[in-house]
């Protein structure tokens, strides 16, 4: 049986009305809000994760810019509820998992074991819940994701999850983190102070980078995202608008790629009347696809072998 394939959206488009400062971006510990919730999501081999940004979107796409996030914007996002954001988040995501958590960028504090449990939730949807209190990130089986992007309703998320209500789950949990946002200053203190408390509690984790190359290193998972986002964009210049990176990059990297490789990844049609196009070819998407179940691979061989080497005894 294949293994489930489980990416995320941060909804990072709306401009604070309670903050002077963008909220993703507020200091927590020794990183942001959202670089640690980006960070935990990878700790739980979440992938893609999927940034839909608005206001201020090149601050704060710099600001992730090598967490290796897909950075989508919003370009509605001052008229629009959040509800926009989430279909825009699914709309790019939806080919590419079989589930998909939804984040807030102001929830930090939701914890990895959180994150594995709500992505192997039961049911179509399911909601966290802390003694009684539903909170965040919601699971959403890609089921429900063609509903989801037709409902024409006002209510928002709430509202278009309505006719799957009795196949909601609420899946209870022992993380206060689900109910911890940051809609105004002294919400933020508060997180600040359950931050600082938390620290001594956080478990030992363990990741593994998948780096391919000959002569030098070529190949990488910001690779591996950018010719996805090429595939998505359909051109060099949307996929770095997707990713947040400059032109040149992206072309730097393909580039390398393609040189180190001996593998021609994508098929170009320089722009003219019609403009330009790129799309990946069958050998690149044969390579793509080799690559990402490499990752799988690898990251289940790390954590068979971590568990091996620091046992759940040692990891605190």
């Amino acid at each position: 049986m294949a293994e489930r394939r489980v990416g995320a959206i941060i909804l990072a488009a709306g401009k604070p009305h309670h903050m002077e400062e963008l909220t993703p971006m507020l200091k927590l510990g020794q990183t942001t809000m959202i670089q640690k919730e980006i960070d935990t999501l990878r700790q739980s081999g979440i992938a893609p994760i999927v940034v839909v940004t608005g206001y201020q979107a090149e601050q704060l796409e710099r600001h992730i810019a090598h967490r290796r996030a897909v950075c989508i914007r919003n370009k509605r996002y001052e008229t629009s509820q959040m509800f926009g954001s989430v279909c825009i988040g699914l709309r790019y995501i939806q080919k590419k998992v079989d589930r998909v958590l939804l984040f807030p960028a102001d929830v930090p504090m939701v914890t990895a074991q959180t994150i594995e449990r709500m992505a192997n939730a039961p049911g179509k949807i399911a909601v966290p819940a802390y003694q009684g209190r539903t909170g965040h990130p919601v699971m959403l089986e890609k089921e429900v994701f063609p509903s989801l992007l037709s409902y024409q309703g006002g209510k928002g998320l709430r509202g278009a999850m309505e006719e799957w209500g009795e196949e909601i789950i609420q899946v209870d949990l022992d993380d206060p983190g689900i109910l911890l946002d940051t809609n105004t200053q002294t919400d933020y203190e508060s997180i600040l102070a359950y931050e600082k408390a938390s620290r001594g509690q956080v478990s030992l984790a363990c990741r593994a980078q998948v780096v391919l190359g000959r002569e030098m290193d070529c190949f990488d998972g910001a690779t591996a995202s950018f010719l996805e986002a090429v595939e998505e964009a359909g051109s060099m210049l949307g996929a770095c608008q997707i990713q947040g990176i400059s032109y040149s990059k992206g072309w730097k990297m393909v580039k390398l790629a393609e040189d180190q490789l001996g593998i021609l990844f994508l098929a170009r049609q320089p722009g003219g009347s019609k403009g330009g196009f790129s799309n990946l070819t069958e050998e690149g998407r044969a390579f793509l696809e080799r690559y990402r179940r490499l990752e799988t691979l690898v990251r289940q061989a790390t954590e068979e072998a971590f568990s091996q080497v620091f046992g759940e005894g040692e990891r605190g």
